[in-house]
């Protein structure tokens, strides 16, 4: 039996297949660290760029965050080496000119810290004006992505 595991802004979680984690995103970015072989992932909930003057929790910015979810991901059995990440979120909410382009900054930031490990971007999903739902499965590494009021994909 499975069990599908919610996380909110500025939490991570690490799971093992069949269980599944999921999260659901405004600007906010999603980021999904798998190794399809081993089936094992983990998933963060991120809410800014950068830590640099930032106060809260590590999952909260994308250079910690990931750094964090790494470390966790690797602590349940995983090698490094076949781990893949899929990110989603970083809708423009209230408009493009609104928030000054948190979630492009805090996808950019994202990519920008999983090359820093050598973690390679498999897929992406992030932009527009919409929230979106984030499902990760780590016994195939699908990541489905529902915009709201649209029909899911996968990444």
């Amino acid at each position: 039996m499975s069990t599908t595991h919610s996380i909110g802004i500025a939490e991570i979680r690490v799971v093992v297949a069949p269980d599944k984690v999921r999260t659901t995103l405004g600007s906010c970015i999603g980021v999904a660290l798998f190794d399809r072989s081993a089936h094992i992932g983990g998933m963060a909930h991120v809410l800014l760029p950068s830590s640099e003057g930032g106060k809260g929790d590590r999952g909260k910015f994308a250079d910690t965050a990931v750094d964090w979810l790494l470390e966790e991901v690797l602590k349940v059995g995983d090698a490094k080496p076949r781990l893949a990440a899929k990110i989603a979120g970083g809708a423009a909410m209230f408009g493009p000119n609104a928030d000054n382009g948190l979630g492009e900054r805090n996808a950019e930031a994202l990519r920008k810290q999983l090359a820093s490990h050598g973690i390679r971007v498999a897929a992406q999903e992030v932009g527009g004006q919409k929230g979106r739902r984030m499902l990760l499965d780590p016994s195939t590494g699908v990541v489905e992505i529902q915009v709201i009021g649209a029909q899911p994909i996968t990444l």
